[in-house]
């Protein structure tokens, strides 16, 4: 039976940011006419890549992906990503992973992650939100001082790179700016019904805060080098006042 897999939508280069960290950037039309950037993170691990938020890339950059090393394994962190995974895991010998329930997009899981679980990555680990109404994830990593990879929860922008004015437009009527922030749409969407948002998901952002990082790198925005962790601490305060005043 033939699949017809979205096709790859226009991105940039794959590019270095940590001795093993590179990423892509590129973009997603999230409707006709509106277009805003996501990120693809490449992990290297010895001689074996990791793929983070997955990404389809044209036929030359997919050749030099796989001149970098053998792509082990894809990672799936937010609910409402997925497009391109099914394509990695038909065209790829890897091991897939997502939570349970982030089904938005085939394939099933070939190994569901979780808190405390295993991780591809030796001495990595997961972070569940697992106050959200719908599975998202962050996975940590020991590197370069400690490397934070998210999804849509935290964000960091410092231009609209990869957004068409639509998109722009899109995001700052939806409450996005220049810096670290927890994301508003992300936080209305995913905070249980029912509930206050502080009950909700302050719980996960405490533990998050927990984990030592000096940078981050989202599904969206830009890299934020160095001095991630001063900056989500901030964004957090922002977001969960209460958090503060309980400390």
């Amino acid at each position: 039976m033939r699949i017809d897999y979205p096709p790859p939508q226009p991105h940039g280069e794959i590019r270095q940011l940590l001795p093993d960290l590179f990423y892509v950037p590129g973009t997603v039309a999230l409707v006709p006419a509106v277009t805003i950037n996501r990120n693809m993170a490449i992990v290297r691990w010895g001689g074996d890549l990791i793929l983070v938020n997955p990404m389809r890339l044209r036929p030359q950059q997919e050749e030099k992906l796989r001149d970098m090393g053998r792509v082990r394994h894809a990672v799936r962190l937010g609910y409402h990503h997925g497009q391109d995974d099914l394509y990695y895991r038909d065209h790829f010998d890897l091991t897939f992973w997502r939570q349970a329930g982030s089904d938005l997009y085939p394939p099933s899981a070939d190994q569901l992650l979780g808190e405390g679980g295993e991780c591809p990555v030796p001495g990595g680990r997961f972070l569940e939100f697992s106050c959200s109404r719908f599975p998202e994830a962050v996975l940590w990593l020991p590197f370069s001082g400690g490397l934070l990879l998210g999804c849509d929860a935290l964000q960091y922008w410092g231009n609209w790179r990869g957004c068409n004015w639509s998109g722009r437009c899109l995001l700052r009527f939806a409450g996005m700016r220049s810096g670290m922030q927890v994301v508003p749409a992300w936080r209305a969407r995913m905070s249980p019904q029912g509930k206050d948002t502080w009950q909700g998901l302050q719980k996960d952002f405490e533990r998050l805060l927990k984990l030592p990082f000096l940078h981050l790198l989202a599904a969206h925005g830009e890299f934020c080098a160095d001095s991630a962790h001063e900056a989500v601490v901030a964004a957090v305060g922002r977001a969960f006042p209460e958090l503060g005043r309980a400390a």
